[in-house]
């Protein structure tokens, strides 16, 4: 399940959220921030990634492969992530490198402009909180003319974490 929307939307919480109801359900899973497969410096080379194994070009889909065969390993089936990813295509062709059988749900948060605003005025402080507030806005009014097959777009507008989970989780089938 890969949990997307602009910057400050909730992705990360919701995937708190969703990792505690599976928990209480005793489902196996595991939840990985996409960020944090490549925040590494100096950034890798091509020439370092083909060394590694070669034909990689992303040092993202190496560390989920990595991080992903120690978790199938260890009996999970199960794979919440969480990003931006303002290319679909693109983010699903660096994902199905690293995890080739994996049948992805791509969840898309939505969230009115001003609600978007609210929540990253609670998030974000110092001097780039405006850069990001249109930096988000930027992104969600890209994200809003998508269209795509297989995207779940999830309003968030009002509820609560427990209650988008309890969506995600239903219109999933994550559950049954």
């Amino acid at each position: 399940m890969l949990i997307t929307g602009p910057a400050g939307i909730g992705k990360s919480t919701l995937c708190w959220e969703i990792g505690a109801k599976l928990v209480e359900a005793q489902v196996a899973h595991a939840i990985v921030e996409t960020d944090e497969l490549d925040r590494v410096y100096p950034k890798p080379a091509a020439e370092e990634l083909e060394q590694l194994r070669p034909g990689a070009t992303d040092v993202s889909a190496l560390n989920l492969a990595a991080i992903w065969s120690t978790y199938r390993a260890l009996g999970h089936s199960r794979l919440i992530m969480s990003g931006v990813i303002m290319h679909p295509g693109f983010d699903r062709r660096w994902i199905l490198a690293a995890i080739p059988d994996a049948e992805i749900t791509l969840v898309r948060l939505q969230a009115s402009e001003s609600t978007l605003a609210e929540r990253l005025e609670r998030r974000e402080i110092g001097s780039g909180a405006e850069e990001q507030l249109q930096r988000t806005l930027r992104q969600a009014r890209r994200m809003a003319a998508e269209s795509g097959d297989g995207l779940l777009r999830v309003p968030t507008d009002g509820k609560t974490p427990a209650e988008l989970a309890d969506t995600v989780l239903l219109e999933t089938g994550w559950l049954a």
